[in-house]
């Protein structure tokens, strides 16, 4: 007997299922790059790289593309990572004294401290975002960055909202196997929906 589906369900559950694997397989070649920790600014580019290219539908060989633009980028990107994987060391190294010792950090340091790694946290989130999609040097991405996160901070705080749930998520080993899954991509994804248009606009201004 035929089944009776609506018009059009066959695509909609196809888009689905499509998006639903690209997401898997960039998480897991986003992990595997970012295993060494050093190299986590390339493989984060490239990750930010290939969901742009698939927000404006044109979707490829991911894992071609993905290891091509973590070539590309993986001397600038490294450059570009490691000023704010010493700012999230020291942040994280705080906390645990903090919840070792507490006490032991005075307030004075603590505060300034945890500013800091909030304004890191905030510029981060375009950091990567815009070394995959436009050409520029170290300093001029850097301070785009800064720019951006502050100009357009409405969006600057639910990207950084949404890396966030990544960071919790890890920390428990009943959500660890959404972080293999989809925790890189999936918070990523909701960041190139953020920031699309704000990237868009530049282009026309470069135009």
């Amino acid at each position: 007997m035929p089944v009776l589906r609506l018009q059009g369900e066959d695509n909609v559950i196809i888009r689905v299922t499509t998006m639903i694997s690209y997401l898997v397989w960039i998480n897991i070649l986003t992990i595997i790059c970012c295993l060494p920790i050093v190299t986590a600014g390339a493989a984060l580019t490239a990750m930010h790289d290939e969901l742009q290219l698939i927000s404006r539908k044109e979707e490829g060989y991911i894992t071609r593309r993905f290891f091509t633009t973590f070539r590309s980028n993986l001397k600038q990107a490294t450059l570009l990572w490691i000023p704010f994987m010493l700012i999230f060391a020291g942040c994280v190294a705080d906390v645990v004294i903090i919840m070792v010792s507490p006490g032991l950090i005075p307030n004075y340091i603590m505060i300034p401290a945890g500013a800091a790694g909030l304004i890191a946290w905030f510029v981060f989130q375009w950091v990567f975002p815009l070394q995959a999609r436009f050409e520029g040097g170290f300093g001029v991405v850097m301070r785009m960055a800064f720019l951006l996160s502050a100009a357009r901070f409405p969006r600057t705080f639910f990207m950084a909202a949404a890396g966030i749930l990544t960071v919790l998520a890890a920390g428990s080993l009943l959500t660890l196997p959404f972080v293999v899954l989809f925790g890189f991509s999936v918070p990523a994804m909701i960041s190139v929906k953020l920031y699309k248009s704000v990237f868009e606009d530049l282009e026309k201004d470069e135009e």
